[in-house]
C-alpha cells in the first residue's frame, strides 16, 4: 500500500474538518480491559494529533496520569455511506489545557457548545498522537493507503 502525506490528499483532509465525531479506545487496566467511546473531537494536520475532553470521572481515564501516554486506537468515519474511513494506532495522554488555548478555542467552535467545559473542573483534554494510520477512500473505489504519521 501507498504511504502519503494528509496534505496531498484534499479530499481526507476536508473529510476530517467536517467530521464531529471519533471512536477512541483505550485500556482501563492491566490486564487489557478496552473501554471504547465516541467523542467529539478537533484534529490539527501537521503532525496529526486529535483532542478530545472528558470526565474526569470516565473509564478512559484509570490507566492515564498527566503527561504519560498510554496505549489507544482511533477510527473516524464509522457510519454507512461515509466517503472515507480512517484507522489509527498511537497514544493518548491527558493534556494541560491552560497550556493549549488555542486547541481549546477552536474544540469548542466545533463543538459548538461548551456542554463539557474544560474550565469546570470535572473535565480534562486528551491528545491521540497516531504512530500508525491507514484510510479507505470509498469514493476511489474502496482504495486504501497508509498516511505519514
Amino acid at each position: 500500500m501507498e504511504l502519503v502525506s494528509l496534505s496531498s490528499q484534499p479530499g481526507l483532509a476536508k473529510f476530517l474538518n467536517s467530521e464531529f465525531a471519533s471512536t477512541i479506545s483505550v485500556p482501563i487496566d492491566k490486564k487489557g480491559t478496552l473501554h471504547i467511546a465516541t467523542l467529539v473531537f478537533y484534529h490539527t494536520e501537521l503532525p496529526l494529533m486529535l483532542y478530545f475532553v472528558t470526565s474526569k470521572n470516565s473509564e478512559k481515564l484509570q490507566m492515564l496520569k498527566v503527561g504519560k501516554p498510554i496505549t489507544a486506537a482511533c477510527v473516524v468515519g464509522t457510519y454507512k455511506g461515509t466517503p472515507f474511513t480512517l484507522q489509527m494506532r498511537g497514544t493518548v495522554q491527558v493534556i494541560d489545557h491552560s497550556k493549549h488555548q488555542d486547541i481549546v478555542d477552536a474544540y469548542y467552535k466545533k463543538r459548538g457548545n461548551r456542554h463539557d467545559d474544560i474550565v469546570d473542573g470535572i473535565s480534562v483534554m486528551l491528545k491521540f498522537t497516531p504512530n500508525w494510520a491507514r484510510f479507505t477512500d470509498y469514493t476511489n473505489g474502496y482504495e486504501r493507503k497508509f498516511l505519514r504519521t
